[in-house]
């Protein structure tokens, strides 16, 4: 509860008790005038005997309103006391999951009304959370049965071509032929490999940024370069429209992994002899990038999964083409820490995901 709403509660609980005790005195006096009126009335009428209240209060007048009025301001209290933690009970029993009726005393104490709900939104994001982390981790037991799979092919394969040379008089062409499947079975095992790795070793370190002024520009000009084999392999063209002068505050390692992984779904999952376009706007506190690939369509439920760890799209049951269903997560992670925004489209045949960064993180620091 925030020291505001904490505050409020007190001068309401204080106004409360104030109110109550004011009714009560009042409505002990009037008793006593009432009480007094008839024991004089009756007293002068000589109707009282020893045995009669009335000439007892009469005698011990004093002692009998001190002793009603302690009386009632220890029931006020009391009564007022058990208001209150009646309340705090039924704000720890929905914090326990229990289905409790609001009571009348939350609607002159909104703030307690205000806690319960607070509760039930934070138990909400729990389950929520429990039931995404349970979704995660059913993604990741698959995919790692799937690897295990994949993981034996390209063994299999190399021990066999492995064999074959060993066990046969080959000639030197069989045996260089025998020699590259091998090799490229082992490129496809140390990948499948490095994918295992990702799984076991990914535990959201990303929480802290280095800051520095990036030339949004030169990064993924520089990048890029490095993929030139990759798309040449594929017959995929690249067309890119940046701004000149695109610059952010951030984290230039975070954000290079960020697209780095953009670049190679991108590559992974663009048909080919088809064309991957970047392109860049700059708004007035915020740049825009937008990635786009054609590939295969895509359902809207499939695309809102995308940023999901351990997610793949694609319907493919093995890891033949794709990483562990991790960089997608992950660069939204850091673009979320960078209090951006990224998300993912399918526009006619191609896919666009678009990036929104802050110019600057200094309001953040």
């Amino acid at each position: 509860m925030k020291n505001s709403e904490y505050r409020l509660l007190r001068r309401r609980l204080v106004l409360f008790f104030m109110i109550l005790t004011v009714l009560v005195l009042g409505l002990i006096g009037f008793t006593i005038g009432i009480i007094n009126y008839y024991a004089e009335l009756y007293s002068s009428q000589g109707l009282l005997s020893n045995t009669d209240f009335l000439l007892f209060y009469r005698n011990h007048a004093l002692e009998c309103n001190v002793f009603m009025f302690v009386f009632a301001l220890m029931l006020l209290l009391i009564l007022f006391l058990s208001i209150f933690f009646h309340n705090m009970n039924v704000i720890l029993q929905t914090f326990q999951g229990e289905e409790r009726r609001t009571p009348i005393s939350f609607y002159i104490f909104p703030q307690f009304r205000k806690a319960q709900e607070k509760v039930n939104e934070m138990l909400s994001k729990r389950n929520a959370s429990q039931m995404l982390a349970i979704e995660e981790n059913e993604h990741k037991n698959e995919l790692l049965m799937y690897l295990a799979h994949d993981l034996k092919t390209p063994l299999t394969s190399m021990i066999g071509y492995i064999n074959h040379i060993l066990d046969h008089k080959v000639d030197e062409e069989q045996q260089q032929n025998a020699i590259r499947i091998a090799y490229e079975k082992a490129l496809r095992l140390d990948e499948l490999i490095d994918e295992f790795s990702e799984i076991l070793r990914y535990d959201d370190k990303v929480s802290q940024l280095n800051l520095s002024k990036i030339d949004i520009n030169a990064m993924l000009h520089q990048q890029l370069t490095g993929f030139y084999p990759l798309i040449e392999k594929r017959n995929i063209q690249l067309d890119v429209d940046l701004p000149t002068d695109f610059y952010v505050i951030g984290d230039f390692d975070k954000l290079l992994r960020v697209f780095d992984n953009l670049m190679r779904n991108a590559i992974n999952y663009s048909n080919e002899h088809s064309t991957i376009a970047i392109y860049g706007t700059q708004k007035k506190s915020s740049i825009l990038l937008h990635y786009s690939n054609e590939a295969e369509q895509i359902d809207a439920d499939s695309v809102a999964h995308l940023f999901d760890k351990f997610y793949r799209a694609s319907t493919a049951r093995t890891t033949t083409s794709g990483g562990a269903g991790l960089g997608l997560a992950i660069a939204k992670e850091i673009i979320e820490l960078h209090h951006g925004h990224i998300h993912a489209a399918m526009e006619k045949q191609r896919i666009v995901f678009t990036i929104e960064l802050p110019l600057t993180q200094e309001v953040f620091l």
